[in-house]
């Protein structure tokens, strides 16, 4: 008997139970696995202990000439996953997707809110108040998000799940869970703890126990997306920043206020030193644009 579809059951328990992927991940990798069985195996039985180095190699070449980097990276990472998981259990003699060569990916520097910009959407939610156009529970509920992202630097989903008991309000700290489970502690700056004060002052009940929840329901990160559209486009910001984005700005900003790489490593929860790194380039960026304009040689 072959090892085909009826594995990865257990494969998809592995890296959902175990590993703790997100849900967007999981979508993505079995998306993945998908188009990989479909491109080997057609309508036939589908046998991964037939999969060779060279099926993969093929399978990724063929991909890159129809498929963005990012999406082939993906759909590597998703097979290498998979195959190191039957490999470790057993059910395939060797794992055919060692030394997997994979196109690199440009190193683009992410787009960030400049300093300014973020003090205009910080203040456009009181503003909108002000101009009537959204009740005052909301301007405050947003102004907290809002400082939130750029106070403590989270990711959506943190933000989202954050539980109100691990808001230490005295500490001006908070426990999240981010990616694949880990707990780390998240300072968070004054102005965020006078949003969150003034918005638990007002927050209507009954509420859950979580800080964005209230009757039962809790915010959708599509819902966050569109607050922050909504903000963008009243004090005419460009529309292109995303929740993501305040993040990146965070790390800029820190960075470029001298803060140690390693210590934002654990601020921003990287799992490895190189995804923080991205924000050196930035900050070397910024250090060009001053040599250029300052230097009498330059």
């Amino acid at each position: 008997m072959g090892i085909g579809r009826e594995h990865l059951a257990q494969y998809y328990d592995f890296i959902a139970s175990e590993r703790r992927f997100s849900q967007a991940t999981l979508a993505t990798y079995g998306n993945a696995i998908d188009v990989f069985i479909d491109w080997k195996f057609g309508d036939g039985v589908v046998d991964f202990a037939g999969v060779s180095r060279r099926d993969l190699q093929d399978f990724i070449i063929e991909e890159q000439r129809r498929c963005k980097r990012t999406t082939v990276r993906n759909h590597a990472s998703a097979l290498r996953s998979l195959f190191r998981f039957l490999f470790e259990n057993k059910k395939i003699p060797m794992d055919p997707s060692l030394h997997l060569v994979t196109p690199k990916l440009e190193r683009r520097l992410p787009k960030i809110f400049t300093i300014s910009q973020i003090k205009e959407l910080l203040s456009a939610p009181e503003a909108a108040f002000a101009r009537g156009e959204i009740s005052r529970e909301i301007a405050l509920r947003d102004r907290m998000i809002f400082e939130l992202f750029y106070g403590a630097g989270l990711r959506i989903g943190e933000l989202r799940n954050i539980e109100i008991d691990a808001v230490d309000l005295a500490g001006c700290s908070l426990k999240v869970l981010g990616k694949r489970g880990k707990e780390r502690l998240c300072p968070f700056s004054l102005a965020a703890k006078d949003a969150i004060e003034k918005y638990l002052a007002i927050r209507p009940h009954p509420s859950g126990s979580k800080l964005l929840e209230h009757g039962g329901k809790l915010l959708t990160a599509r819902e966050i997306q569109y607050r922050l559209k909504f903000y963008l486009k009243f004090a005419a910001l460009p529309a292109d920043l995303s929740p993501h984005k305040i993040r990146h700005s965070f790390g800029t900003h820190m960075l470029n206020a001298g803060a140690d790489l390693r210590l934002l490593q654990e601020l921003l929860g990287h799992s490895s030193l190189s995804a923080t790194q991205v924000y050196t380039r930035v900050d070397s960026s910024r250090m060009k644009n001053v040599h250029r304009n300052f230097h009498p040689r330059a």
